[in-house]
């Protein structure tokens, strides 16, 4: 667990350092822009990611199964960075083709989406440069270098969009303006990671023909099949809320549940260090048919995740309301950041649990999972936007998270007999239901500002005394102890 814990960490500081820059981009959203603008931002991102974890390909998956046996630092890893590049090259040309085609369906027909329609030229050079990212990101990580597409996305890119919403701010740039670079922002880590790949290849070769031999080319097809499979229904999954809210409500929707779903987010920001490097080290374990390893990295991400995640949850839903008082027409976005965070809280209780199958030679188990569950995200989603509008999205969102996880630790529990749970997880869970409901029925009388402080310390004080009372996380009892003694002695 050792390289998991460091470059977790490193991720992790990497995200909340970016998150804080973010906060204050999300802030002046709020603040100068409508919620048709931030909605119509928000399509930019999410149209453009559907096409882009589409059309990479399934090289995710390829990658992950088949690296391994190619890794070797003199020959450049069989030529896998070139095979890289142009794997990426040829989803490019698919996904700007399939975008054109479908851009109707994507950002809507009418006077209504008269601006999001005036802008969506931005997607195509995003879905170029986001292609690229996606699976160089892939490769660097198989190279055990987590931490540069975390740093690419999670800082410079909200660096980037910080700038833009002050020169928007300041009148210097109009919002067509701050929309073009919000389009560069996006694009940027996609330029940068090409040649810090580049970099860290040592030995730059042509593909090996190793790599396209018969045995090869049938893995290759397989696993980018069953990748491809995955990726549409996990696009599904994470994506498809915002497309069918902005044909379905309307733009400013859009803006509203973004802003509310990057609060609710915050959340599962730790998990996604782990979820980064543990992919390499669990490849390398199923490689050694180590599966007491397997267990342990599952084990303990449960618990791990679940301290962390339930502390976030817990204190976010403390501090939503009074915090929301500063912004009063995002009040209506209480419960779908109550069901955002909920959501990710979900997928963090349940660990590694989606890594673990899909680096085993179960893998496909996964991608029949992810079609399931993307055909009940539709489904959910339009009948409870029909009832609840923006909350339903959110609640659909919470929902699939749920049962997608459910399913995937069922099914590791049978085939594997993996069992991640135990005893400091349901203390855990109990610990933070009582403080929620604690949080939601007792109301203080005093102005937000001292909501906010008082709900905040309160609540942490309870919360991190009793985990540590009953050291119910004994890897971060152990960390905090090991940074007490470092700086109190």
């Amino acid at each position: 667990m050792g390289i998991i814990q460091k470059q977790a960490l490193k991720t992790t500081v990497i995200s909340y350092s970016g998150i804080l820059v973010g906060m204050f981009s999300q802030l002046l959203f709020v603040v100068y822009l409508t919620k048709t603008e931030i909605g119509v931002l928000s399509l930019l991102n999410s149209a453009s990611n559907i096409i882009a974890a589409v059309f990479c390909l399934g090289f995710a998956q390829i990658t992950f199964q088949i690296f391994s046996s190619f890794r070797d630092d003199n020959n450049g890893h069989s030529g896998f960075f070139l095979f890289a590049l142009i794997f990426s090259i040829a989803g490019v040309v698919l996904g700007e083709i399939t975008f054109y085609i479908l851009e109707d369906l994507f950002v809507g027909v009418g006077d209504e989406y008269k601006l999001v329609r005036s802008l969506s030229y931005l997607i195509f050079p995003i879905i170029f440069f986001r292609i690229f990212f996606r699976n160089l990101d892939v490769y660097l990580r198989m190279l055990f270098s987590s931490v540069t597409g975390v740093f690419l996305e999670g800082i410079l890119l909200r660096i980037v969009i910080f700038i833009g919403i002050i020169l928007f701010w300041l009148n210097w740039i109009n919002f067509e303006g701050l929309a073009i670079i919000y389009a560069i922002a996006l694009s940027i880590p996609g330029v940068i990671i090409i040649f810090l790949a580049f970099k860290k290849t040592n030995n730059v070769s042509l593909p090996k023909k190793e790599l396209f031999n018969k045995d090869a080319r049938r893995k290759i097809l397989n696993y980018g099949t069953f990748g491809i499979i995955s990726s549409i229904s996990g696009v599904i999954i994470l994506s498809i809320d915002q497309v069918m809210l902005n044909q379905m409500v309307g733009t400013d929707a859009v803006g509203l549940y973004s802003v509310m779903f990057f609060a609710g987010a915050l959340i599962s920001i730790p998990s996604r260090g782990v979820k980064r490097i543990a992919v390499p080290v669990l490849t390398e374990s199923w490689k050694n048919k180590d599966k007491n390893s397997i267990h342990d990295i599952y084990k303990k991400s449960v618990v791990n995740q679940s301290v962390i995640g339930v502390f976030l949850f817990v204190i976010g839903w403390a501090l939503a309301e009074p915090a929301l008082a500063f912004v009063p027409k995002y009040v209506d976005g209480l419960y779908v950041f109550f069901f955002i965070g909920l959501g990710q809280l979900f997928d963090m209780m349940t660990g590694l649990n989606m890594e673990v199958i899909m680096t085993s030679k179960q893998y496909k188990m996964n991608t029949y999972f992810n079609i399931g569950l993307g055909i009940l995200v539709i489904i959910f989603n339009y009948f409870f936007i029909l009832e609840w509008g923006v909350v339903g999205a959110a609640a659909a969102s919470a929902l699939a998270m749920f049962v997608i996880n459910f399913i995937r630790w069922n099914y590791l529990r049978n085939k594997f007999k993996l069992q991640p749970f135990s005893q400091s997880f349901i203390l855990i869970l109990l610990l933070g239901t009582i403080l929620v409901l604690a949080t939601s029925f007792i109301s203080i009388p005093l102005s937000p500002i001292w909501q906010l402080i008082i709900y905040g310390i309160g609540t942490t004080l309870i919360y991190w005394g009793v985990v540590l009372k009953l050291n119910l996380a004994p890897d971060m009892t152990q960390w905090l102890l090991k940074i007490k003694r470092r700086f109190l002695g």
